[in-house]
Order: C-alpha cells, then structure tokens, then sequence
C-alpha cells in the first residue's frame, strides 16, 4: 500500500507541476491587459510610482489633479476619466479608495516643479484647491528611489498636512528653508536698449533697485515696472534680489518692449536658484554680438555651460549672408525659409528659401543684404507655427535673432533740374558689434556726365540730362563705400510737418516717427522727427522735412520704428492742390486732419473701463486682460490690482466722438505661455463716448454680468412724477473710494437744498425730486462745500436769482400710439415688421429726439419681453418660436419718452400652422455649403476674361486672380451639392467689383477682387461669375431641387479707388452732394464702425441717406432674383440701426427672408445684440472650430459642457452657423497640422471626427468648399490656399473609397437630413464620455425621438457600454453602418466606435418607419412556397421568377396600389430604374421587375439614398425586396445580388431538424455576402394557411455551428411575411404559434464584441497542459 501511495504521489507531483507551470502561465497571460490600469501611460523602468492620497474635505465634489511640467510627469487614475475643473478644462479625477475614503492618484517623475488638487465637477470657474510648488512633498516626490506613498490628510488645526502613513503617525518634515541671501544682477545694456527695467516672477525673493523707481512699458499697456539702477560701469546697470528661490523672469528695454527672457525651466533660472551664498552674477556682451551670464566682471567663467553649434550662422561677408540650420531642427519640413527686417518679414518668399542639403544634414542660403542691424527667425513650410530663432546665433532680441551687417548703407534723394540740392553729409555706418554712428562721406559720379556737377555734397543736374535717376557712390575717410541714388524729378515739394501728442513721453525725437506714402502712389516710408519747436501756441510740437516729388500725402505718426506701440494715428490725408513748393502741416494725435494753419488743442479726456473681477477663491495671480481696441495699440494687456479692497484691471481708452464698444479676453498667464487659459471667449463692454469712466462686473465662469449705471446728472421718470438726481465723481469713483463723500453731497433745486444719499451698489449718490409738472428745473450740486454745475448737462441758465445753474426740463406729452404688422399673420419661420406711430392729441406731442425708447412684449410668440424697436425707424422686424402654438397672439407695446412718461399701445397677430412642402425645410433646418464662386467650378470660359484686363490667372503667381468659377458652374454641380446633402448654397459676393491690380509688391503679385468683396457698382453683376440670365437660371435650377441660394453682400465698405463714384451719386435736396465715403472729417481712428478695414472706402452708414441707398440696392436683388438668404459681410463694423432698417427692407418684400451674420469673434455666449433684436436671423460662430480643435485633440468634455450651454442659448429665430473652416482663416485641417502638430494622415482622420460633431450639433452646419474632400490650406494672401480651386479629381477619387471623407459627409448629412428635426432642436446630453480614451457618447433628443451619437478620437477602434432610456430588447440601429444591437436587461448597449480613420462615428436610434404598406406587386395568385416534405426544405424557390411546382397552396388575392412607376429590367441596365426614381416626388412607390438579373448596380442604390420613397425589387413570385431610400444610410459602392434561394441552404440538416423540434421550416439562402449598407425588408409569400402563425427567423453561424435568434414576425392574412435584413447569410425560418427567442434551448444570443484573446489563450494553455499530463501519464503507464 506504501508503494502505491509513493508511486501515486510521484505521478501526481510530476502533473501537478506542468499544469500549475500552465496555470501561472495562463493568468499572467489573463492579466496583461490590466497591467499599469485602464488609463495609465507606459512609465520609463527608471522612475518608480509615487501615490498620493487625499483626504477629501466635506464640501469638495471630485478632486482632480493637475500638475506642471507635463512632459517630465507621467500619470496614471486608473479608469477614472478626466473632471472639469475651471472653465473649459478639464484635469485627471484622483480614484477613491474605498477601504480608507481617500482618494489617490498615481505619478511617475523625477522633476515635478509642481501640482494642485482641485475640486472639479463643481460647474464654477474657479474652484477651491491646494497648491504645491517648491517645498517639501515636491522634494519628497522627485527623490523617491523606490515606489511609496505619501498621504494629504486634515491635521488637529482644521488645516491639513503631508503625512508618511494612513494614520497620521508620522508628518512629512517641512522642507529647510534656506537661508535668505542676495543675488546681485548687473546687466551691460544692449545698444539699442533705452530704459532696462526686470519683471519677476513666482518665488520669495525680493527687489530692490536702489531708488530707481519704475517705468511704463509701452507695449504691455502702460505697465510699471522697476528700473535697473545705474552702476559705476559704463552702460552697466544692476539691481539685487533677496530671497531663496524664483520662477522666472525678465530683462525689457521699457521704450522699445525688447526683452530677454527666463523660464523656470533655464538653466539660467536652476542656476540662480541654486545660489546660497551672496553673489553677484553679471549678464554681458560676449564679444560675438552675443549676451551670456558669467560668475565675475572679467568674463572668465560662464555661470552656465554654453554649448557652441558647430558651424557658423549667420556667416557674414561683406554683404553676402550666409544662413544655416541643421536638418534635425526643421523636423519632416519641407522648405525653410529666413523671414526678417532685411526683407519686410516675407515668409513665403521662395527669394529668401533656404536649399537643403541631406549629405551635410543641413539648410544654407547666401543672400545678398545690405549694411543694417536686422532681427530674422527661420520659418518652416512658410508659415509662422513652428518657427524659431537661429539656434547658432548668441544675439538675440526677444524671440528673435539678430543679424549685423557692418558697412555703410546706401541712400537716395530726390532733386529737380537746375536747383543745387545739398545730399546728406553723413550717412550710417554700421560696426560689426552692432553700434552705428552718423558718418561723413563724399559723393563721386559712378558715370561722369557733363550735365551733372557735384560740389562737396551738392549737386547739379542741368536741364541737358535726360535720365530719371542718378548713381552715386558714397565713401567714408576710412574707406567704406555704399551706393547713392538721385531721383531726377520735375518738381519737389517741401512739407514741414509738425506733431503734437497729449501724452509727454511720446514727444522726443526718438520717441515717435511718422509714416508717410503717397496715396495711389508710392509706397510708404519711415520719416524721423529732426527736432522740436516751440509755437505759437506756447506748446513745444515736433517737427519732420520731407521733400518728395508728389501731392497727394497719406500720414501716419506712430511710436518709434514699430507698429505695436502705443502710439498709432489713424490715416491722415492731405491733397496739396495749389501745389506751392512749400507746405506747413500740423498733426495732432487726436485728430485724423491735417491742418495747414495752427489749430487751438483739445486735451482728450483720461477715460478707462474698469473690470472688477469676482473669483470666489481670490486667485489673481497671473489673470490679467487682453484687449485689442482701446485705441492704444492692438496688444494691450491690463493686469489685476487692488484698488480700496477690489481686484479691478483698469483699461485705459482713447478719447473719441463716438461711443466704444471695448473687446477683450479674460486670460492667465504663465511665464511660458502668456494664454495659459482664458475664462470664457471674448467679451464686450460699451463705453459711450461722453463718459470717463465705465464700471463692471466680471463673474468667474460668467463672464459680465453687471455694468454699473453710466455717469449722469438727473432721470425723468414720469410714471411717477419725479426726478432722479445723481452725482458721481469720476476721479473718486476710479479709485473706489466715492464713498468718502457721504453725507457731504446734496443738490440744490430751485432753491431747495437736497442731501443726497450714497447708494453703494451704484456707486452714485441720488436724490428722488417728486411733485414735478411741465416746467424747467434750475439745478447745482454742493460736494463737499463747493458748488458745482452737471458735467453732463450741456443746458445752463441763470436762475430767478441770477445764480448760473444747470436746467432739466420736464414735460407731460399727449399723445396716442398705434402698432400694426406688415402681416397679419405668420409661423414659425416667418418674419414680420411691427410699426409704431405717435400721434400728437390735444396737448404737445413728441419728435422723435424725445422718444427714450421703444419695446414690445413678444412673451406670447416665446421671445423677449423688452424687444427694442429703434426711435429713428420706428418700426422692427419680429419672429416666433417654433414651439408657439397656433392661435391669436397680442403684442403689447410701450413707448417711453426722454421725460419718463409711458404710453402704452397693443396689436395682434395670428400664429398659423407651418405648412411645409415634401422639399421645403425651415430656417434652422439650412444645410449651408460656402463656395468661393470664383474656385468652385468653371462652366462658362467665355467670361474668364470678362473685362479684358488680364485679372484671370491659375498660374503660380494666380493666388490672387480669378480661376472662371461662375454662375454657370454652380448651376452644372447643382445635382452633385444636392446629392452630398446640402439644403443652402452660399455664393460669394455677386456685385461688379474693381479691376484694378492691387499689387502685392512683397511677394509680386497681382491681387483682384475674385472674392468679391471690392465693389465697385452695387447695381451691375461681376461679368465674371455670368450673365443675368446665367445668375436666374442658377437661382431657378436650385429652387426647383429643393434648394435655396445665399448670396453674400457687404454694406460697410466698397473697393479700393472707387471714392470718387461713390461720392457722386446721392445729394441732398438742395442740390448739394452728400459723400458716401467716410473721410477724415467723420473718421474716429481705431474704432470698429468708424474706421475703415484694410484701408477700404468706408461707407458712412450712420447717414441715414447712406443706408437709405445701400439698403435699397441690395433689397432690389432680392426682390428681382427671389434670392432666399443673404450673408452679411463685417456686421461688427456697421451700426445696429443699419442692419434693423435693412432686415425691416427685407421683410416687408418677403417675410421668409433670413440673414446670417458675420460678426468677428461671435459665439452663443457672445452674440453682440445682433440676434434676437430685430437684426440678424444667425450668426457665424467664431468658437466652433475652436471647439472641433480642442475636441479632436483630446479636451472632449471641456468642449462638451459649453456645447450644451450653447445648445440652451439658440433656437430657430437666434441661431449659430457653425463652421470648422472659411475663407477668411487656415482651415481646421491645415491647423492640426501646424498648430496641433498632427501628421497630414492623423489631421485628414479627424476631421471626419470633427464633421459628425458640427453636423450633429444644434444650429447650421456651414461646410466650406473642398472640405468634404479634405482640402485645406492657409490664409496665407495673397497666396490664399485656403482658397485653392475644387479638386474635382479628387472628388471622383473619394467616391469609389467608401471609407473617405466625401462618403463620412455625405453619409452624415443623410443622417442629418432624416433627423433633422432631432438634430437642429432637440436636447443635448452627455451618455458616456473619456478624454483619455478619446470617446464620447451623446444624446439628442426632440420629441419621441431620440438618437445617440458616439465619436471616437483615437487612432483604435473603442468598445464601449452605453446606458440607454429604451427598454429591455429593444433593438438599436446603427445608422452610420446599418448594423443593430440589443438592449440588455440592464438597459446598456456594447457598441464598438469605430477608430478616426473609419469614422470614429456611431448614430443609434431605436425609431424605425412604419412598415411599408402591401405594394401588390404579385399576381392575384401567387405560389405560397410552403414545403412540407420534411424539415429541411428540399423543395426550392430561387430569383428571377423561377417557381415551385408542387406549391398546392395559393396566397390571398389583394386590392391593387397605385405605384408612381413600373419598371421592368429586361437586360442588365438600369437607366430607366434610375430615371424612374429621379422623376418621383416623395412618398412615391416604385416597383422594379427583374427578368434577367438579381444584381443591382451601387449607382441604383445611390440614387434613391436619402429619398423617402419605397423602391419594391420583384425577385421572384414569392419574393421582393421594399427598400426605403432614407434607410440608405450607408455607402453603396459595388453591385448589390438581391437574389435568394428559398428552400434549401447549406445548413447540415440534423441542425435544422434539432431547431425545428417537430415545427414546420423553410431555408433562406441571400445570393449576396456581407453588409447591405442599408436596411431592407424581404417579403416572402409563405401561404395563407399559415396566417397568424409567428415566423421565428434564425441566422446559421458557420463559425460556431449554432444558430442565433435573429427576429420574429407575424404571418399576415394573406400569407405575406416582411423580415428586416442588413446583412446576408443563411437563414431558416422556423413558423410556430409563439415567439420563440425565449425558449430556444439550443439557441445562443448573438456575441459580445469584446476582446477576449487573454481568455481564449488561458483555454488554449489549459488544453496544452491537459495534453502534456495525459501524454506524461502514459509514459508512466498508469495513474
């Protein structure tokens, strides 16, 4: 027994080691997938995982983490997704450990510099959190040598600490913090550099500049900043830092902005921070025109390792430059080129390209350039993103290199005949260490010539010389010589120009220049100030001497040598008519006139908006406000700072006639990016131009949402007889201390002294005077003792006393108000006009200066219950709510006057059903495609020439010209645009424009106004689009195919050079010409609606004249062509007045009218006033392609959360157009190239991501040309390839790729256009959703309906598990590829997402169309196909009209439908199926007879897609296909075979007997494998007897052997059975009196799209190990 017992346990060791071997072997294979977690990142071996628990306090929702320095940091959440936690971003949520309660998140790094825990999901902007950088737990985690934890638990204090453990036993010790010491900083000035001044950031240390002081940096709005103090050395400066530690900082030249900075991550900034003693530190000039950071005065030893280049850039000799670059620096680029000073920053310029040699690994370029100092950076693939300064070169200016040229410059001068004209006596010599000096030089005559003569430095051309110009060489006493050039001109005029500017540090010579061309003439040149002077006026002016050979002067003065100062004119203009020699010209700042005699000075008002911004947390550090239009420069950043307990950035505004809507952005900033973040996207605030200081409110997350009430002296109200007296002062309230004066201000009313009360939230005082009547009220105001007049009342008189005072005067007004409709009645998708008329009664009437305001309750139509009507038209346009029930409706209105009265009026107007044709679609329903007309398509070639001036050119230097898109064109793709999809066409600009070359001289090229937006006759067609009959013909084609045309039209502005036309044709009625064109008189210089864009002819619309005109051309193209919709060109530039008279226009002609707008920066949070107001119908939203940018790149529930708020924000009435690329911007493709830094390949796959997220948002897809085809380009002009010609090769490309972007478009606006109502209504919710896994998952939801839409970033395919509202076993269809899925007992769906490059899409939706009603297309009598030999069939039916001739039983004779069509198909082509199915209106029925074939070409099935209409297929007597067009979701691209077999399979036939388990079965074999890409019905006639029995239909699966429940349906009365198919297979129909899915033992349910290879391999190994025990076992002989 022993034995037996040893020999069994020696057997068993001998198994039981191979299958526990296999075991360990299979659950490591198991457990791959879960290695490092669902979200983690592959972590480098070397740095071991810290964890970092959280104890969560009470009031937090889900902490988050987010850290600095992303690239050195690897972090792992588990499964746990990304939490939003400001506005807009989102970070990694921390997993919840259940065993403790805290949270932990896992990280991998060695250089963290620093992190935050912050409280998302919270919905605020700025959250609660705790902030780590430069202490203990940053050292703790960077030096960890192994993994560990480290626990942020709450400590005995109510605060919380870093502990080493869970139970709080052991404190992580606080960091030693160094001890305090001083870093002194001298730095050599650079030679250009005015003012140096330091500005610091982040760390402890502390500065002191040793009483230097601060100076306002220009260019960064004025900031103070302290100065460098003067050392002993010579251009020395210094300034010393106490402290331990610092972020960054920076050294800025305070006049020019030139700066030199430092980062957290230099190595000048690490070694800095890692002094402790005191020490001094210099930063010098290395000799090489260079700056470095050395340890001592002598420039022995660097602070840090400077690592030469190892080869030379640039490379000078003489004049010849040599540039170069390594290849590795310039990644996959395919040209570099060398934009700079030296050639007017051209980046395109193929002169200025560098040639790549792959041998050297290097780019070089020689360019000749000459003597000057000249700032350059290397550009790649000719545009600015990935650009960088020459990595060779140690002199540097800001971001940018700098080049030296020594030697002497050239110059030129231009002279007259006859006249001795004195050249320059010195000219500019550049030294190679950068100086310059002002050298003398003498001139010699290159070609001697008896007609010149030169004395010194004059010279003397006589009349004899027939030449233009003179050439010169200049040379120096040491030798350097340059070339002189003298224009030889008839005439020379001598302007002396004197400037003045209200602020002093712009009045230096050094200070401010002026740019000065010559209008229609010669191009602009830099004139230096020479001098000061004092006039007149006792004031000093600065003053210029020009001397050019023209008249006609355009001047700008501007800050020194730049663009971006602070200082910068509007354009000034002078026509020196009497042309006298000699001219005096005076400019001031404030002023856009030139004036020939000394005018009297205005000083402009100091005025500022002040922002008081609200952050929960009182987290300021690094926010500050970006704006663009204050009139002191377009880049101007206004920091945050305390003023009397506010946080308030206040920005200063220019002093202007007209009132100021400021834009800006709220953003925070870092040292290495200065747009770190914004809060929200631009933001407006209106500061009318007769005030000095304007108040509001920013709310985190918010945006504005309070303006404080605009300073004033009084408020009428006479509802209730009083008037409102206020008193602010301006200079108190700027400080926020207005509050000083309470109780020491009253005012004073006809005698009666009134003390007037603070109001804090008002920031005012006030006093209500009551029991007024009509009568004038003498008024002053007591602050504080003094007595003073109100600043904002222009009305004074002396009272019954004669003391001056200011006056109100008060009425009460008599009169009536009516208020009518231009229609009596209207729907939803109607316009209506609502006028008001006053009528005076007995009493005093009112003109219209007197009206306040006007607002109609629209509450009844579901709009705004205050719609303001302009007092200058008296009369709005109105719309409704497509939720409004059908009815009467009143419309109460209220006119209130400048005195406070109210009049109150009402009308009505009836809410009709909308009643829509089958091919009409509403307003909010538009499908737009933009085409450049131009580059669309070429139908007429006759008119590519149109005007004989040789504008049309495809050529290389043709980015500018006409390409022959026309009219012609657009109407022969009419039937390709319908069939992609689109409802709207939206063509460019119709009208005649100039034609005129407006030549790019830095690129040479010709520019034409192909675009259309250079009008130049607002009455006459663009002979190059076509002819009138051409342009009716397109508007008549489109409308007869369900389509509507947009036309583009600008009221702003008109085309270069067309002043003088414009100005001629309105006068007044005195005879007397009234200007179109803005001029100096009425142009206010940096404001949006009273400057001109692009130097462009700016019309004067707030001429009522002016828009009278312009809306009267443009409402007679309307009217005359029945155009359906306009765009609107430059909304931000025209006033709102104008565009309410011009919607007013429109409507009265035709009330379905609607416009979409283009106002610069709109977005559902921003829309301007311009939607909902009587003025736009849409707006184009300048966020969505930044939100597609931001969503295809990972920020996915960031972007989500604001599309939800902007699917809240607009309806039919006020919508956005959303578009991902324009005309006026890169393309969304081009951008995630050069932006996103995304290959070719990766951006042309997501773009079909970022297509089903515009297509399935709320509002109007807007597709620009081209990219349904991938096309992309940059707004690069005059190049524009964003604008290159439709690719029509490519298209046809595309169309036999079923997986390109053309078949994504087209298949998603098919889904669009089915759903319609859903998508441009409906709700928006999130389902599902992972920024990490790059997946979200959708709801949209209107009605009954519902659909769920998944899009998927990632370059792999994503199986995901949806929660869904529908029920158990409901069947969920895939519309994208017709594939379906069940709902489980746990109401989830398993879908797989397809990867980007297949789509990344998924459209479920549970609706499906009701059945499609008999078509009778059998016989009367027909064989039923019934078999009932035995179970498996073998009696037989098979397509095209073969029968069964032992079918005893016949089906039920039917009534007879009408049907559209009959088609029979005698041969194999389908032309006339086609053709049928063209001519059909919707809803029609077609039935296709099929006697030769089965197989049905893609075309076929491509021409019913999308058409709701049944197509019957007749396959056989017992068989038909009914396909329904809009069920074509997919794309068709080969030939389909409808045939099938009935009767017998290839399904073994003891299966089918085991299923059929004593019922009766009939086999179905589809002639075609695979997916349909639609879903059709089959209907089999089976026979009448079998009516009311359920056919159980069962799909073979070859792989397993099994059959799989498919579905079950009941047999009709006449026998009929109608399956659904997507796919085709084998199939056996088992009929049965009850469903039988469940109750199918042997049946299994279709299978989980899971990956199950780990298990699949665990099985395989087991099995392995089973072999390997019984052969071992053998080989023992026994067990």
């Amino acid at each position: 027994m022993r034995k037996l017992t040893k020999s069994f346990q020696k057997r068993q060791s001998i198994a039981s080691r191979v299958l526990c071997f296999l075991l360990v072997l299979a659950m490591v294979v198991t457990m791959v997938p879960a290695l490092g977690g669902g979200n983690s990142t592959v972590q480098a071996a070397e740095n071991p995982t810290v964890r970092l628990y959280f104890e969560k306090p009470d009031d937090w929702n889900i902490p988050a983490f987010n850290y600095w320095n992303e690239s050195d940091v690897e972090v792992d959440n588990g499964d746990a997704e990304k939490v939003e936690v400001w506005t807009s971003q989102s970070r990694p949520a921390m997993l919840k450990d259940e065993s403790t309660g805290y949270y932990y998140i896992d990280i991998r790094t060695n250089s963290i510099s620093g992190f935050q825990i912050v409280n998302g999901g919270t919905g605020v902007g700025n959250p609660a959190e705790k902030k780590f950088e430069n202490c203990a737990i940053i050292d703790a985690i960077n030096s960890a040598t192994s993994n560990t934890a480290f626990y942020l638990l709450k400590n005995d204090d109510n605060g919380m600490s870093w502990y080493l453990d869970k139970d709080k036993n052991q404190v992580l010790p606080e960091k030693e913090k160094a001890a305090a010491h001083k870093v002194i900083i001298y730095f050599e000035k650079p030679e250009n550099w005015k003012t140096p001044v330091i500005n610091l950031w982040g760390g402890d240390f502390v500065l002191d500049n040793h009483g230097a002081g601060d100076a306002s940096i220009a260019t960064w709005g004025n900031q103070d900043k302290p100065k460098l103090a003067d050392s002993d050395g010579e251009n020395i400066y210094t300034v010393t830092l106490t402290g331990t530690t610092m972020t960054g900082f920076q050294l800025v030249d305070a006049d020019t902005g030139a700066e030199t900075q430092f980062d957290g991550q230099s190595e000048e900034v690490k070694a800095i921070n890692a002094i402790t003693t005191d020490t001094s530190i210099y930063y010098l000039r290395d000799g090489k025109g260079g700056m470095k950071w050395y340890k001592d005065a002598d420039k022995s030893e660097t602070l840090i390792e400077y690592k030469e280049a190892g080869y030379v850039s640039p490379e000078v000799k003489g004049r010849k430059v040599t540039f170069r670059v390594p290849v590795e620096k310039t990644r996959d680029a395919a040209s570099v080129t060398v934009p700079g000073g030296m050639n007017d920053w051209k980046l395109d310029s193929s002169d200025w390209e560098l040639k790549k040699d792959e041998t050297a690994g290097m780019w070089s370029g020689t360019f000749t350039i000459a003597p000057g100092k000249y700032e350059y950076k290397f550009a790649l693939n000719k545009t600015w993103d990935g650009s960088f300064s020459d990595p060779a070169n140690n002199r540097v200016s800001g971001k940018n290199s700098v080049l030296i040229v020594p030697g002497l410059v050239d110059g030129e001068a231009n002279v007259t005949k006859a006249n001795e004209t004195a050249l320059p006596e010195k000219l500019t010599l550049w030294n190679e260490d950068g100086t310059s000096s002002e050298t003398a030089v003498t001139y010699s005559l290159k070609t001697p010539d008896e007609n010149i003569t030169l004395n010194g430095n004059k010279i003397t051309i006589g009349n004899g010389y027939t030449g233009q110009n003179v050439e010169l060489t200049a040379k120096t006493a040491s030798g350097e010589m340059s070339d002189f050039v003298v224009h030889v001109t008839e005439k020379l005029y001598h302007y002396t120009i004197y400037f003045y500017d209200f602020n002093e540090k712009h009045m230096a010579t050094d200070a401010s220049d002026l740019w000065i061309w010559e209008e229609d003439g010669a191009p602009g040149a830099v004139t230096q100030f020479s001098s000061t002077e004092k006039l007149e006026d006792g004031n000093i002016w600065l003053k210029a001497d020009l001397k050019v050979p023209y008249t006609k002067l355009g001047i700008i003065a501007r800050s020194f040598g730049t663009w971006d100062g602070d200082l910068k004119t509007g354009n000034i203009y002078y026509n020196h008519e009497d042309k006298t020699e000699n001219v005096t010209l005076y400019i001031v700042s404030n002023s856009n006139q030139a004036y020939t005699t000394l005018p009297e000075l205005v000083v402009p008002k100091s005025r500022s908006i002040m922002i008081e911004y609200d952050r929960p947390a009182k987290d300021y550090e690094g926010w500050n406000i970006f704006t663009w239009n204050s009139g002191f420069g377009d880049k101007v950043t206004v920091d945050f700072e305390d003023i009397n307990g506010k946080m308030v950035a206040k920005i200063p505004v220019k002093d202007s006639k007209a009132d100021l809507k400021l834009s800006f952005c709220m953003r925070h900033s870092t040292a290495a990016d200065e747009w770190e973040s914004k809060d929200g996207g631009d933001h407006y605030v209106t500061i009318p131009a007769d005030q000095s200081v304007v108040k509001a409110v920013f709310t985190q997350g918010e945006g504005i949402t309070r303006v404080l009430p605009y300073n004033t002296g009084f408020e009428r109200d006479g509802a209730n007889n009083a008037i409102h007296f206020y008193y602010r002062n301006d200079e108190l309230a700027a400080e926020n201390n207005l509050a000083s004066l309470d109780g020491k201000v009253s005012v004073v009313v006809n005698g009666q002294t009134c003390q007037m009360t603070y109001d804090a939230a008002n920031d005012r005082f006030g006093y209500d005077f009551t029991g007024v009547s009509t009568g004038d009220y003498y008024y002053y105001y007591v602050v504080n003792g003094k007595e003073e007049l109100d600043a904002f009342n222009d009305v004074t008189a002396n009272d019954s006393n004669g003391k001056e005072c200011s006056v109100c005067h008060y009425k009460k007004a008599n009169v009536s108000v009516e208020a009518s409709l231009s229609q009596y009645a209207m729907d939803y998708n109607d316009n209506n006009v609502l006028s008001v008329k006053l009528t005076a009664k007995d009493g005093e009437g009112l003109e219209t200066s007197e009206i306040a305001a006007i607002t109609a309750d629209l509450s009844e139509l579901g709009l705004n219950r205050e719609f303001a009507i302009d007092p200058t038209l008296m009369e709005g346009t109105i719309s409704c709510l497509n939720t409004v029930a059908a009815g009467e409706k009143t419309i109460p209105v209220t006119v209130k006057d400048i005195y406070g009265n109210v009049y109150t009026t009402a009308t009505n107007v009836t809410v009709t059903e909308r009643k829509k044709s089958a091919v009409d679609f509403d307003w909010d329903e538009a499908v737009i495609y933009f085409a450049v007309t131009d580059r669309f398509f070429d139908g007429d070639a006759s008119n590519n020439d149109a005007y004989g001036v040789g504008d049309y050119n495809t050529g290389e230097k043709g980015g500018s010209s006409y390409h022959g898109g026309d009219f012609a064109g657009l109407n022969q793709k009419l039937d390709y645009l319908k069939d992609l999809g689109v409802n709207t066409i939206w063509i460019t600009p119709i009208v005649e424009n100039i034609t005129e070359d407006q030549h790019d001289n830095k690129t040479d090229t010709a520019t034409y106004g192909y675009h259309g937006y250079w009008a130049s006759d607002f009455t006459k067609l663009n002979k190059h689009l076509g002819t009138e009959q051409q342009f009716k013909a397109l508007l008549d084609a489109a409308h007869s195919k369900g389509m509507k045309i947009m036309v583009d039209v600008v009221l702003n502005h008109a085309g270069y050079g067309t002043e003088k036309y414009f100005n001629s044709i309105l006068t007044d009625a005195d005879g007397n010409s009234i200007s179109m064109i803005r001029d100096s008189n009425n142009t206010i210089s940096g404001d949006d609606k009273y400057d001109s864009l692009s130097d462009l002819p700016d019309f004067v619309t707030e001429n009522k004249a002016v828009t009278d005109q312009l809306v009267t051309w443009q409402t007679e193209w309307m009217s005359k062509y029945s155009i359906d919709y306009y765009r609107v060109d430059t909304v931000k530039h025209v006033e709102t007045t104008t565009w309410e008279a011009f919607k007013n226009s429109l409507t009265k002609v035709n009330p379905d009218f609607k416009m979409i707008g283009e106002y610069s920066g709109a977005g559902y949070a921003n829309n301007a006033g311009e939607l909902g107001t009587g003025s736009m119908d849409a707006l184009l939203d300048f966020d969505f392609n930044d939100f597609a940018q931001k969503f295809v790149t990972g920020d996915i529930s960031g972007v989500e959360s604001s599309l939800q708020k902007r699917n809240g924000a607009i309806n039919n009435t006020a919508t956005m157009g959303s578009f991902l690329s324009s005309h006026d911007e890169d393309s969304l493709q081009y951008k995630l190239v050069n932006e996103s830094k995304l290959s070719e390949e990766e951006a042309y796959n997501l773009m079909k991501v970022a297509a089903t997220l515009q297509i399935t948002a709320k509002g109007q897809p807007v597709l620009y040309y081209g990219e349904e085809i991938g096309q992309g380009g940059a707004n690069n002009w005059p190049l524009q390839t964003n604008r290159r010609d439709f690719d029509w090769t490519e298209l046809e490309k595309q169309k036999a790729d079923s997986n390109s972007i053309y078949n994504h478009y087209k298949t998603m606006l098919a889904i669009r256009n089915a759903y319609t109502d859903v998508f441009a209504r409906g709700n928006r919710s999130t389902v599902a959703v992972s920024d990490t896994d790059g997946y979200e998952v959708i709801s949209r939801s209107y009605g009954n309906s519902t659909l769920y839409v998944g899009m998927n970033v990632k370059e792999a395919e994503k199986e995901v598990v949806i929660p869904v509202a529908e029920s158990a076993g409901t069947v969920l269809k895939n519309l994208y590829d017709g594939k379906t899925y069940t709902v489980s007992a746990d109401r989830n769906v398993s879908v797989t997402i397809p990867a980007a490059k297949d789509g990344g899409t998924i459209v479920l939706t549970a609706e499906t169309k009701a059945e499609p009603a008999p078509d009778n297309t059998t016989d009367d009598k027909k064989p039923d196909g019934k078999t009932t030999e035995d179970h498996n069939g073998n009696q037989q039916t098979s397509g095209n009209n073969s029968s069964q001739d032992n079918s005893a039983k016949q089906t039920t004779p039917k009534q007879e439908e009408q049907v559209a069509a009959e088609v029979t198909v005698q041969e194999e082509s389908f032309a006339n199926v086609i053709e049928a199915v063209n001519k059909a209106k919707t809803g029609s029925k077609i039935r296709v007879n099929l006697l030769k074939t089965t197989k049905i070409p893609a075309n076929v099935f491509e021409s019913i897609k999308g058409k709701d209409m049944n197509v019957t297929f007749q396959v056989s007597d017992q068989a038909s296909w009914i396909i329904n067009g809009k069920d074509i979701t997919g794309n068709v691209t080969a030939p389909i075979d409808l045939g099938l077999v009935v009767g017998t399979s290839d399904i073994p036939k003891q299966k089918v007997t085991a299923l059929a388990d004593g019922n009766e079965t009939i086999q179905l074999s589809l002639n075609y494998d695979g997916v349909f890409g639609f879903e059709g019905i089959l209907r089999l006639s089976i026979g009448s007897d079998y009516s009311g029995k359920t056919a159980n239909l069962y799909y073979y699966n070859e792989a397993t052997g099994k059959f799989e429940y498919y579905q079950a349906v009941q047999v009709k009365e006449d026998g009929t059975v109608d399956f659904k198919f997507s796919h085709a297979s084998d199939y056996v129909i088992v009929l049965n009196d009850t469903d039988m899915s469940q109750t199918t033992g042997s049946v299994i349910a279709s299978p989980k799209t899971s990956d199950n290879t780990p298990i699949a391999a665990a099985v395989i190994l087991l099995l392995f190990g089973c072999a390997l025990m019984g052969t071992a076992y053998r080989k023992n002989k026994h067990f």
